[in-house]
C-alpha cells in the first residue's frame, strides 16, 4: 500500500488555498468582505486552536449564495487548470504502483469535491482518495471533518487500513505522523527546514526525491 499527499506532493502549491482565494476574489463583494476580515481571520489560521474557525469564516465567504452543485462545477473548473502544476517525479511513482498492482490512496488535507476534480484531471480517477469533508448549508459550505496532521492517520484507520502503510510519500512536517505509519518514507522536494526537522525526528532512512535524484 502506499499513501501520497495532494498538495506539494502530487500538485504544486495548497490547492483549496487557492481555491477558496479564486471564489472570494471572483465577485467585488466577496473580495472587500474578505479584505476587512483578514486582519482578523489570517493570523487565526496558524494557531490549532483558532484554524477551523478561520477556515470556516473564509470559506463561508466564498461559498455563501452557492448551492452544492454550483460549488462543485466551480471546483471542477479550476482543478483543470490547477492540475497543470504537477510534480512529476511524485506522480511517475504513483503510476508505478499502480503498474506493480498496489492499493494507493491519497490522502489530503484538500477538501471534496476538489481533491477529487483534481486527481481526475491527474489522470487517478482510479485512486481512492480520502479528503477533508464540507457540508453544504442554507448559505454556504462548512467543514465537517478534516484530514490534516494526526487526522490522516486516524482517517486511514476509520478507512479499515492496517497500519503501517507501506510506502508514504510527503512533502511536509505535517505529516509526521503520517510518515512515522509508514515503513518506507519518501519526501518530495521537500524545503530545507522540513527535510532538517523530519530527519530529526524520524528514526530510521527517510528518501527524498527530486526531479533530478534519490537520495537519503
Amino acid at each position: 500500500m502506499a499513501v501520497f499527499d495532494l498538495d506539494d506532493t502530487l500538485v504544486r502549491g495548497d490547492s483549496f488555498a487557492r481555491f477558496t482565494r479564486r471564489l472570494l476574489f471572483r465577485q467585488r463583494w466577496r473580495a472587500v468582505v474578505s479584505l476587512l476580515l483578514a486582519p482578523l481571520l489570517a493570523p487565526m489560521l496558524f494557531l490549532s486552536a483558532t484554524r477551523r474557525v478561520a477556515i470556516t469564516g473564509f470559506l463561508w465567504l466564498a461559498s455563501a449564495g452557492l448551492s452544492e452543485a454550483q460549488f462543485t462545477a466551480l471546483a471542477r473548473q479550476f482543478a483543470a487548470t490547477h492540475a497543470q502544476n504537477r510534480v512529476t517525479v511524485a506522480l511517475d511513482r504513483l503510476q508505478q504502483h499502480l503498474a506493480d498492482g498496489d492499493r494507493v490512496i491519497v490522502v489530503t488535507a484538500c477538501a471534496d469535491p476538489l481533491a477529487t476534480a483534481i486527481c481526475a484531471d491527474l489522470g487517478l480517477s482510479q485512486v481512492e482518495i480520502i479528503a477533508a469533508r464540507l457540508r453544504a448549508g442554507r448559505t454556504g459550505m462548512w467543514p465537517v471533518l478534516g484530514c490534516q496532521g494526526p487526522q490522516k492517520v486516524q482517517r486511514l484507520r476509520d478507512a479499515g487500513v492496517t497500519l503501517p502503510v507501506d510506502y508514504a510519500y510527503t512533502d511536509s512536517l505535517s505529516d509526521l505522523p503520517l510518515l512515522r505509519a509508514a515503513r518506507h518514507r519518501y519526501l518530495v522536494e521537500p524545503s530545507s527546514e522540513h527535510l532538517t526537522r523530519l530527519r530529526a525526528a524520524l528514526p530510521g532512512a527517510v528518501t527524498v526525491l527530486t526531479a533530478t535524484a534519490e537520495r537519503r
